[in-house]
């Protein structure tokens, strides 16, 4: 058989099943059917291009659970979040630390924030995740001749106590925010790879750890503060600059990178910011070793915002 006799046979099939015929079932009608095509047309692709015949597509098969889902809840919260909150300024000045990494702290950085604090008084002062190193609670390797994890506690929590100490007594009438990132609950995940039965006793004692006197504290690692009608701050989860804000849809202030910068992007005809607060914590510490090599691209700062908008500062 030829070409034509090919294409004649495959638009016959077609007529009888009244659609494409698929590869097998022009293979049972013509003998040599495969090896035929192959001479002539090179594919089945080929061959059937060259008739002008419709290719036959696979049936997708459609995961009819995904209907069954109840989106309600998230559509609420969704638009709860883009509610406009009352009492929020539409352009609140803020001070944002993060990744101060306690005891393994740069002295530089808290004490260049402390004095940007005293001087302009923002609305919000806020260490956005990662106060505490919790080395003593991590999970790669590490030397055991640096504290006992008692001894490294007792170091975080009195910097942690003098630190707002000092921002309350330059500012006494900023909100203090302290949020929880994922080097703080390290505790609270080990208990739950090995011993979940007592994770209500470690998140007790998680919050005595980390309650102040005067401060808000979100316990939760994930959850967002709202400052503005566009603006959340949490502690980060994603490693690009830009991705939790062009994820989340909003404005975002957070951590946890440790690369402190902004970025802008014009998204449904509004301009969206996000802006990393930098790493507040020693690079050369022994805390802070995990990384390959001594030398890292981390940014020591930390981050402001007024009415012109959020700026990092490097230390």
């Amino acid at each position: 058989m030829d070409q034509h006799d090919l294409l004649v046979r495959l638009k016959e099939l077609a007529s009888i099943l009244g659609r494409t015929p698929s590869r097998d079932q022009f293979c049972k009608e013509v003998k040599n059917g495969k090896v035929l095509i192959n001479k002539h047309f090179r594919s089945w692709a080929l061959f059937i291009q060259a008739s002008g015949l419709e290719p036959l597509s696979k049936p997708r098969r459609i995961n009819n659970d995904v209907f069954k889902v109840a989106i309600e809840p998230h559509l609420e919260a969704y638009n709860k979040l883009k509610e406009p909150i009352p009492g929020l300024k539409a352009n609140p000045t803020y001070a944002v630390i993060s990744d101060i990494h306690w005891p393994f702290s740069n002295q530089a950085v808290i004490e260049a924030f402390i004095a940007y604090v005293a001087s302009n008084k923002p609305d919000w002062v806020i260490i956005n995740g990662d106060a505490w190193d919790m080395y003593s609670h991590s999970k790669y390797p590490r030397s055991h001749n640096v504290f006992t994890p008692k001894e490294e506690q007792s170091l975080a929590r009195t910097a942690n106590e003098e630190f707002w100490a000092r921002i309350k007594k330059a500012s006494p009438n900023s909100k203090c925010i302290q949020m929880l990132g994922n080097h703080d609950i390290r505790p609270l995940k080990r208990v739950l790879e090995t011993y979940p039965e007592a994770e209500d006793w470690i998140k007790e004692k998680l919050e005595q750890m980390f309650t102040f006197e005067g401060v808000k504290t979100y316990f939760d690692a994930r959850e967002e503060l709202q400052i503005a009608e566009n603006i959340l701050v949490f502690h980060g989860y994603r490693t690009q600059l830009g991705s939790h804000r062009d994820y989340t849809l909003f404005s975002c202030i957070n951590g946890h990178t440790h690369v402190g910068g902004v970025v802008y992007r014009k998204i449904r005809g509004t301009t969206l910011f996000e802006a990393n607060s930098g790493v507040a914590g020693d690079p050369q510490s022994k805390g802070l070793s995990y990384t390959p090599q001594k030398i890292t691209h981390w940014t020591p700062g930390f981050l402001i915002g007024n009415q012109y908008g959020p700026q990092f500062i490097p230390v």
